[in-house]
């Protein structure tokens, strides 16, 4: 994200939203993570396929909520 130069009335305000946006992609993404290592390391999942694919597409999806979280955060720059 371009918040202009750092003297710029603003800047401050900027920044700390592109912080706030990129804290709070950090969640979904640590979420996904979490289920990505659950579907391979935990045996009750890893025996059941049907629960297996649900696990990981679940994880697909705090993926694709972190990325756009994180690309929401970029939005007010353009």
């Amino acid at each position: 994200m371009f918040c202009g130069d750092p003297g710029s009335p603003g800047y401050a305000a900027c920044a700390a939203q592109t912080q706030l946006f990129a804290l709070a992609s950090a969640v979904p993404a640590l979420l996904g993570l979490a289920l990505l290592a659950a579907a391979f390391a935990a045996p009750g999942i890893r025996d059941d396929s049907a629960l297996r694919t649900r696990v990981l597409s679940y994880s697909l999806v705090a993926w694709g909520i972190a990325a756009g979280t994180y690309v929401m955060g970029g939005l007010p720059s353009f």
